[in-house]
């Protein structure tokens, strides 16, 4: 994987983790371990890990008679700044009281005994010749010039951060606290810089939750087709065990993404392009990788038509597709960077109910058009009385459609529309 895919995954790692209201340090710690770009995007040149079952160990210290056995060491090379960095959990009470006497407020009695507790492993580590020896080694630094300290710790929505601020700026070891919220907007940030489509813009987003059957009966099988024929053409199909998505512009100018594909199994898919003025945007999504994407400075004219599309086979109604159709919603526009975490945490969340899944054969299809007594998108099978029996993939089916898609993040401030939804 690259940096970049590196750091969308730990981005919706922690996401996931704060969605759930995780509160496991284990499963912080791991977090942190299983993705080193997280110290890189905060700063630190290395890191390692001196906690009770880390392989790396700081000697015993005689004096103060214990081992001292922090979370994570962390170095900045030029500077040679050793950082003492603890980790606590997200979802815990505020960090701050009001004193007794009604005066300035200070420290919660657990935040103290955190930073004092990081404060014995500076002292430790400063005062025994043999821990400065070991951990110069282990982290390449030539030698030691300051200490710092950073708790990571609790929710910036739920503190008062000038406040925290104000009461920790004159500590003899420069300490702060890192909230996870903070930590993932810092992650986001990191990702969105050089990319151009991080809000949401205006175009479209079509997304699929599907199992693909791996014994198709052409060449080209089509999972959906929108627009027209000869231009305004969106197709998304499978072939050469790739699923492809092809763009006809207005103009008759072809714009072709792909990826492989795994069959059997619950897929999350993808396919946004946008249509400002800012150039051309087209990406493709699987299972929550950006798989392949075309960014340019010439704007794509595309002007799809809903009614009138197909789903199961192309617009002439031929090359049909096998496969489960879990789940499908359409969306005016691009998505945010946190309505892509909400989408794919929403398919991960949701179990599968097999019989709300749409069986097509490679023999039937699905039409939306309009008619004059229902103006709206109806749906016409084709034929009449295609099957729909049970999905046999239901060991790795995960998703279950519902009536109503809930908001995507409670943040998001994205205006999404839902064209068309699953029964």
């Amino acid at each position: 994987m690259n940096k970049i895919t590196d750091l969308w995954h730990a981005i919706y790692e922690l996401y996931e983790l704060l969605m759930r209201q995780e509160n496991s340090e284990r499963d912080y710690q791991s977090f942190f371990e299983s993705h080193p770009i997280v110290f890189q995007v905060l700063g630190y040149d290395v890191f390692q890990s001196y906690e009770k079952s880390s392989i790396a160990k700081i000697p015993f210290d005689e004096d103060k008679d214990f081992t001292p056995e922090p979370d994570f060491l962390c170095a900045n090379l030029d500077s040679c700044r050793l950082t003492i960095f603890e980790l606590k959990t997200p979802f815990v009470k505020p960090l701050v009281v009001q004193r007794a006497d009604g005066k300035r407020r200070k420290l919660t009695a657990f935040s103290e005994s955190y930073i004092s507790q990081a404060v014995e492993y500076v002292e430790s580590i400063r005062g025994n010749n043999k821990a400065r020896e070991i951990v110069k080694s282990d982290l390449s630094l030539e030698r030691i010039s300051t200490y710092c300290i950073v708790v990571a710790i609790g929710l910036q929505k739920d503190n008062d951060i000038a406040e925290v601020s104000r009461i920790l700026e004159n500590r003899k070891t420069s300490t702060s606290f890192l909230y996870y919220d903070q930590l993932l907007e810092k992650l986001i940030q990191s990702y969105s810089i050089n990319r151009k489509y991080v809000k949401g813009s205006k175009g479209w987003t079509f997304t699929y939750h599907i199992v693909l059957d791996r014994e198709q009966r052409f060449d080209r099988s089509y999972i959906a087709d929108y627009g027209s024929l000869e231009n305004n053409r969106l197709s998304i199909f499978i072939e050469n065990k790739n699923i492809v998505c092809q763009c006809i512009d207005a103009a008759g100018e072809f714009h072709t993404l792909k990826s492989p594909i795994e069959f059997m199994k619950a897929v999350f898919l993808m396919v946004e392009f946008s249509t400002d003025d800012y150039g051309i945007y087209l990406s493709l999504n699987v299972d929550n990788e950006e798989k392949d994407l075309r960014v340019g400075s010439v704007k794509l004219v595309l002007d799809i038509e809903l009614v009138g599309s197909c789903v199961g086979a192309d617009l002439t109604g031929k090359n049909f597709g096998r496969f489960y159709l879990i789940g499908k919603w359409i969306c005016n526009g691009t998505l945010s960077l946190k309505d892509k975490l909400g989408a794919y945490h929403y398919f991960k969340r949701t179990s599968c109910v097999v019989s709300d899944s749409i069986f097509f054969d490679g023999s039937s299809c699905m039409l939306l058009e309009k008619t004059d007594k229902k103006p709206n998108e109806v749906r016409k099978y084709i034929p009449a009385s295609a099957p729909v029996p049970a999905c046999p993939y239901g060991i790795n089916n995960d998703f279950q459609f519902k009536e109503k898609v809930e908001s995507l993040t409670k943040s998001s401030n994205s205006s999404i529309k839902l064209l068309v939804q699953n029964e």
